[in-house]
């Protein structure tokens, strides 16, 4: 039994941050936390070229920036979330049942059914659902301002990849889209993360944005996966540990400079490998 710290067991307290379950059982937690704060909220439609040339200026502008692009069209969703001293001013529950339960979980729901059945209707659909939603502003606390209901279902892939070639990279995944036969009818998200210091952090050592691609539940989604994915190892992509990716353990030494740092120790605290699994053994080796 470990307790660690800052202070004690610094370095194992360090990488268990982001330990995948390969450290070891993780059986208390204590957490730094602050008082709640309000933040403003801005969506607003904006076209692709313009979110994409005007993307260093926006992550700079704002505490927390991001957007859904909407493949097979030209137009996005943004948001900017900043601290803010008030009033409290939420969404109305008439407008947010309407926005983010009847349009973005009802509608869409049934948008994707049709999309499915129909593959040739996915461009059409992905112009309506793009112009669905309106501009809004609100203030309310954290986690009504960052979180949203997800009812529909899907399978997803993201990829964290050097914040500066974020523009670069998704506008090498447009035209792999526009270029294919391929029928995308979920957004792509983009959200942006400073650097830390974790050495499996998908943001360690590097300010990183992050691209996530999403199908459909029960839609095949290989083939855009793949294809994606080719984009985004070619940045240097990084994956989400705990969705789809292909990667294994002699890519991961190539991207994460401390991979080896955290390989050591997992051979010092599980040398059996007790916590040895199929997913640990491909990503982090025997």
């Amino acid at each position: 039994m470990l307790t660690c710290s800052e202070k004690e067991n610094p370095e194992v307290f360090a990488a268990a941050r982001i330990g995948l379950g390969a450290l070891g059982v993780i059986t208390a937690i204590t957490f730094a936390v602050e008082p709640v704060f309000l933040l403003t909220a801005r969506e607003e439609p904006m076209t692709f070229d313009e979110v994409t040339g005007r993307f260093d200026e926006l992550w700079a502008e704002n505490e927390h920036f991001e957007f859904y692009w909407f493949p097979h069209t030209g137009s996005t969703n943004t948001k900017r979330n900043n601290r803010s001293a008030g009033p409290e001013k939420p969404v109305s529950p008439v407008s947010g049942w309407f926005e983010d339960e009847f349009l973005s979980n009802g509608v869409f729901q049934v948008a994707q059914w049709v999309g499915r059945a129909a593959p040739g209707t996915v461009p059409s659909i992905a112009q309506i659902s793009s112009r669905a939603l309106s501009a809004r502003t609100y203030t309310d606390i954290p986690y009504k301002v960052f979180t949203s209901p997800r009812r529909v279902r899907f399978v997803e892939m993201e990829y964290a990849v050097p914040r500066e070639a974020l523009v670069e990279t998704l506008r090498e995944l447009k035209t792999m889209v526009d270029r294919s036969d391929l029928r995308i009818s979920f957004p792509v998200e983009v959200r942006t993360a400073p650097a830390d210091d974790i050495a499996l952090s998908t943001a360690s050592g590097r300010d990183s944005a992050y691209i996530a691609v999403h199908m459909f539940k029960g839609t095949p989604y290989q083939a855009y996966f793949t294809a994606a994915e080719r984009i985004l190892t070619a940045h240097e992509g990084r994956p989400h540990w705990g969705k789809v990716h292909t990667r294994d353990a002699e890519y991961f030494a190539g991207v994460y400079p401390r991979f080896g740092e955290f390989t050591a120790l997992r051979d010092r605290l599980d040398p059996d490998r007790r916590f040895q699994n199929d997913y640990l053994r491909r990503v982090l080796g025997r």
